[in-house]
């Protein structure tokens, strides 16, 4: 019989297949709302507020930290949860956004 051999041996398939789950654990991440992955810098996890954002911190907010973000009109908000209770923030910060994006041509002058 005729044996055809695999184009990648098997050591390449189990990295391949490590990979592609790494990728789709991060895009469910990204879909949850989880605030690493939704444009949290580290510098900006200090979850405590005691002015340094520690490892245990920064790990939080790649893990159970989510931060759902609202816009009115040049006005963005961002509620910082935790997945097990996302209808009590513990953090919100807003920002207004003068300009050309977020005022729709409205400029003060």
């Amino acid at each position: 019989m005729n044996k055809t051999k695999s184009r990648f041996p098997p050591r390449r398939k189990v990295l391949l297949a490590v990979v592609v789950l790494v990728l789709v654990a991060m895009l469910v991440l990204r879909l949850m709302g989880i605030a690493g992955f939704n444009g949290t810098a580290p510098e900006g996890m200090d979850w405590n507020d005691d002015g340094v954002a520690s490892r245990a911190e920064i790990l939080q907010g790649y893990t159970i930290i989510a931060v759902d973000e609202t816009r009115d009109g040049p006005r963005t908000c961002r509620r910082y949860v935790r997945l097990r209770d996302r209808e009590a923030p513990f953090r919100v910060e807003c920002r207004v956004e003068f300009g050309e994006d977020g005022g729709k041509g409205s400029t003060p002058q």
